[in-house]
């Protein structure tokens, strides 16, 4: 039978090695500078405003060609 006590080390070593893990793949990541960063959101921004705006006509078309068929009945 296999003893618990030689266990519980073993789970030590085990969870701190995802965090030393976590640390070192943190370290590779390079990270865009601000100017990008606003640079593309205002990317993001600008194309979301533009699909609102054309669901939006797609929405007022659709509703006034449902009112004209409603009171032309």
């Amino acid at each position: 039978m296999k003893k618990e006590s030689s266990a519980k080390p073993k789970q030590e070593k085990v969870k701190r090695k995802p965090l030393k893990e976590m640390g070192s793949e943190l370290k590779k990541v390079s990270y865009p500078s601000f100017k990008k960063t606003v640079q593309q959101t205002g990317v993001v921004i600008s194309v979301v405003l533009l699909f609102t705006l054309v669901i939006f006509g797609f929405d007022r078309l659709l509703s006034l060609l449902y009112e004209l068929l409603v009171k032309g009945i």
